[in-house]
């Protein structure tokens, strides 16, 4: 293919408003164009790339028993409704929503769990008709409050979702096995360098769920790991560092002017921050009120709001404001807790506060705070959970100390269970003639996500993209050093008509320009290999340049097209067998 039939048009600069890396590539490249913000044009070259991110996907999932359909976009307020997550995704505001003009709600489609359960309900009539697995690669819409970051935090984006149906856990088990499988092969197969993690299930819900995260800088998670552990911080768990003991005494109530935070009280009174009792409130956002909790955590410790909400069933938790605070302990945020507090409150203790003798805690009183306060013995000790956000540093489950790094989801599997069949009267009577909802898992890929991703970690800050083979939009960039000589246009495209039968893909560069502004072009589109006809044409050689190795050399045209061809099948077959390794392990 030449050049001239796509429309290639590489930027000269960065773009000034460009707020990651791979996203500035893509851009100049002229592989995406911003229609608005969140919302992006796919060019040509692009497109081919995401075919081949979409072939791989659609290959892998029915290796392990998806079958294709194709869900509404547009999806009635009413099914949703039903599962209860209308509630859920208007507090959020991320759902795009229309009236018709029989002034009917829909809302465009961020997911897809509700018509997927509605469409088993209708096919599966049968338990010999299960296991059910359904998926689709389509278009999915998040009202994002601050697109940025290219692809990753679009307002429209791909992604394949997959729904499994069974007859109970069991079967849910090794579906969820299945696919977790799958998406190790089609990762190995792209050659990207990820974590599974432990997560925290969000607005899907469910029993469990896992994210696959690519490692990357650029990512806006935070993950935490062991060489046997790793979660997302939302879930992650870990043990406390040991506190630092204050002296024990009977309780008393002092004078704390201008001590409102953590650090100034423990300064004013001589303590390690680890014998502050720190009390918040917070707001648990429900689908039709919202309540106030009263949170008690070790000083020197931060609560993790999901965590919180999770232990209420809670849409979300937050903060509650100042004037919410004083409503339910009777004095401003800073001077906060559980001795003197108003009757009446919901009050939850973390794991931190076990064994603990004598603190410093918050009296109810602006400037005053209590000292040498023993739970249980000065209050009535509450309910006690982990809602403590884990550091790195600290002690995982498996004993190693946690490290930390930074991810970007572009997977994520879910058990379901009962969650939506149950409300939407989803399943079929057994052989012993007893209705049985279905047990559901839910698996998505970032389709648009991956391009981004890949071009992350296979890019450089000073001259651009390097595409792996199996994901490049073309193998080769050939390109005559002088565009309107016919021998060299000749000598490429009968080159290329060579490599294209050897299973290279090749685009010839026919646009006119110096050969300067085309290598540079080369680097920034970032095609794996690179042909150069220019003087050494006169004896029968190009220049050749891998752009993968760094390596260049001039050699005669047989010899380029069998060092090319060979590199391309030898990547490609290492792509394969990296995916087969992951096959041959077995579910």
């Amino acid at each position: 293919m030449k050049a001239s039939q796509i429309g290639i048009q590489v930027l000269r600069e960065m773009p000034a408003d460009a707020d990651d890396l791979a996203a500035a590539w893509l851009i100049r490249g002229g592989y995406i164009h911003r229609h608005a913000a969140g919302i992006f044009t796919f060019a040509p070259l692009i497109y081919r790339v995401e075919k081949k991110v979409t072939d791989i996907i659609n290959e892998e999932i029915t290796r392990y028993g998806g079958i294709q359909v194709r869900f509404p976009l547009l999806q009635s307020a009413e099914i949703w409704q039903q599962s209860g997550r209308w509630a859920v995704y208007e507090h959020a505001n991320l759902m795009f929503q229309s009236e018709d003009r029989k002034g009917r709600l829909f809302g465009l489609s961020p997911t897809a769990e509700e018509v997927a359960c509605d469409l088993g309900k209708h096919l599966i009539r049968s338990p010999n008709q299960l296991p059910l697995n359904v998926f689709q690669n389509h278009m999915k819409f998040r009202d994002e409050l601050r697109p940025r970051s290219g692809l990753l935090r679009s307002r429209e984006f791909i992604m394949m979702d997959a729904y499994s149906f069974d007859i109970d856990e069991e079967g849910l088990d090794l579906a969820y096995r299945k696919m977790r499988q799958a998406y190790h092969a089609i990762y190995k197969k792209m050659g990207f360098d990820y974590i599974v993690v432990q997560a925290d299930s969000g607005a899907i819900g469910g029993s469990a769920s896992e994210e696959f995260m690519a490692v990357s800088e650029a990512g806006e998670d935070t993950l935490l790991y062991t060489d046997n552990y790793a979660a997302n911080i939302e879930r992650a768990v870990s043990e406390a560092p040991a506190p630092v003991k204050a002296e024990d005494g009977e309780m008393e109530i002092i004078d704390t002017p201008d001590s409102e935070t953590i650090k100034k009280v423990a300064d004013f009174v001589g303590v390690h921050p680890s014998a502050v009792l720190k009390t918040l409130v917070f707001d648990l956002v429900y689908e039709d009120k919202v309540e106030q909790v009263v949170v008690l955590i070790r000083g020197d410790c931060d609560v993790n709001a999901v965590k919180l909400g999770n232990h209420f069933g809670a849409i979300a938790a937050q903060p509650s404001d100042a004037e919410t605070v004083e409503k339910i302990a009777g004095c401003p945020p800073g001077y906060v807790g559980p001795i003197n507090m108003k009757p009446g409150a919901k009050v939850i203790a973390d794991k931190t506060l076990e064994g603990l003798t004598s603190l410093v805690s918050g009296c109810c009183e602006p400037d005053r705070h209590a000292i040498h306060v023993q739970p249980g013995r000065d209050f009535e000790m509450p309910e006690i959970v982990d809602v403590r956000m884990a550091n790195p540093g600290e002690t995982a489950p498996d004993g190693q100390p946690l490290q930390q790094c930074k991810g970007i989801e572009i997977g994520h599997v879910f058990k379901l269970g009962t969650k939506y069949s149950e409300p939407l009267g989803a399943g079929v009577t057994d052989a012993n003639q007893q209705f049985q909802h279905f047990h559901m898992g839910c698996y998505g890929i970032g389709t648009t996500r991956i391009l981004q991703t890949i071009v992350d970690q296979n890019c450089d800050a000073e001259t651009g993209i390097k595409w792996p083979v199996v994901l490049a939009p073309f193998h080769a960039h050939l390109i005559p050093v002088k565009a309107d000589n016919e021998e060299m246009m000749r000598a490429a495209e009968d080159m290329g008509a060579k490599l294209e039968a050897l299973g290279c893909e090749c685009i010839v560069d026919d646009r006119k320009g110096s050969v300067g502004s085309k290598l540079k072009d080369s680097d920034i589109l970032g095609m794996p290999l690179r042909v150069v006809f220019g003087r050494d044409l006169a004896d029968g050689k190009v220049e050749i340049f891998n752009r993968l190795t760094d390596v260049k050399d001039v050699v005669p045209i047989d010899e380029a097209i069998e060092r090319l061809s060979g590199f391309v099948k030898a990547e490609l077959e290492a792509a394969d067998a990296r995916r087969d390794a992951v096959v041959a392990e077995g579910v």
